[in-house]
Parts: C-alpha cells; structure tokens; sequence
C-alpha cells in the first residue's frame, strides 16, 4: 500500500553496498522478504505506525509512516558500521526518532541493532 524508496537509497549509496552487497546482490530486505538464513550482515525493516495527512475537503496528500530498521551481523563492529551507513544513507529522506540498543538476537545470538524514522510519504 505506501511505497517507500529505502532500497534503492541503499542501493545508491556506495557506503551502504561497501558492506551489504555481495555478487549483486544487496543483503537489505522488506519485512518478511529476506531469505531463509541470510548472509550477515543485512538489513530489515518494517512498517510500526503511521497516518495521513487528513483534510476536511480533500483526499490526504501525504502519509507520515514510522519505519523500523533492523541491523544483523556477526561482530558488534559491524553491525554498528552498517547501521551507520544505513542511516546515513536514508537520513536525507526521513527523520530517525528512535535510537535502539544494541543487543543480540534472541534466536541467532548475532548482534542486532534497531532504530526508528519517520517517512514522509507523498500519494
């Protein structure tokens, strides 16, 4: 339903496919999209929330969605690299408004982190 550009703004910054891109094929995936077991180190995200922009007297022209990005790999150093590339790479087209913490994935034991943006979403 809302369209937004966050591969291919990874996939045109040279910072992002320095360490997410492997034979062509860039490690960032919509939620519920990534393969089985990817490769580490990749990125997810996903929609958490959001609304339109409501009028009175006209359709909504713009949405406002809250997008989850989630970093995996197999070093603390790595998945920091890639969450800063990431954000870098996407911060021109959106707002981040949550810093997560850096953890561990509760099922692989890779280090995770996560942060927030707001996405300003033209229909």
């Amino acid at each position: 339903m809302i369209d937004l550009p966050i591969f291919p703004i990874l996939k045109a910054n040279a910072a992002v496919t320095d360490l997410l891109e492997s034979n062509g094929i860039l490690r960032a995936y919509s939620f519920g999209l990534a393969p089985e077991n990817p490769q580490p180190p990749y990125v997810t995200w996903q929609i958490v929330g959001g609304d339109p922009y409501n009028n009175l007297d006209v359709a909504p022209s713009c949405d406002r969605v809250d997008v989850q990005i989630d970093v995996y790999a197999t070093d603390d150093d790595v998945v920091s690299d890639v969450a800063k590339a990431v954000r870098n790479a996407i911060e021109t087209e959106c707002y981040v408004t949550r810093y997560g913490n850096q953890d561990r994935d509760p099922v692989t034991g890779m280090p995770h982190y996560s942060f927030d943006v707001s996405w300003h979403v033209n229909r």
